[in-house]
């Protein structure tokens, strides 16, 4: 599996099916889902990518709001989580950053600027308690 800190990398797949969320402890929801995803990017002929964020969204705006109750607590490291992720048949995985730039970023921008123009995602593959932008 390829892994990558942000997405401006010239390794990074022209084209991609992805899955975008945290992925912490890989349970079973999250392998059906990453099954999923590899069976969709083998139709596409394209390879599967998972975009996750490092720190945790919810890390970060606690930090911000200076409420660290609001911090969720974590089931794993984001090694242990790349090594769930390379053994679930991932082909790569984009780690992005999330800052203040990134949380500033409207819905929009983050479609236009990295899913597609950064990533060449195909097809996206969400959860269903999965939350864009809130």
């Amino acid at each position: 599996m390829k892994i990558f800190r942000g997405f401006h990398h010239p390794g990074i797949a022209r084209a991609c099916a992805l899955t975008i969320g945290n992925f912490d402890g890989v349970h079973r929801g999250h392998q059906a889902m990453l099954a999923l995803l590899s069976s969709e990017a083998a139709h596409r002929g394209v390879d599967s990518c998972v975009l996750t964020f490092e720190p945790h969204p919810r890390d970060y705006f606690a930090g911000v709001h200076r409420k660290p109750e609001l911090a969720p607590a974590r089931i794993g490291t984001l090694r242990d989580k790349l090594t769930e992720l390379q053994r679930c048949g991932v082909q790569q995985t984009v780690v992005l950053p999330f800052d203040a730039r990134l949380a500033a970023q409207s819905p929009q921008a983050f479609i236009d600027e990295v899913l597609v123009r950064g990533l060449g995602a195909r097809y996206v593959l969400v959860g269903d308690d999965f939350r864009f932008g809130a």
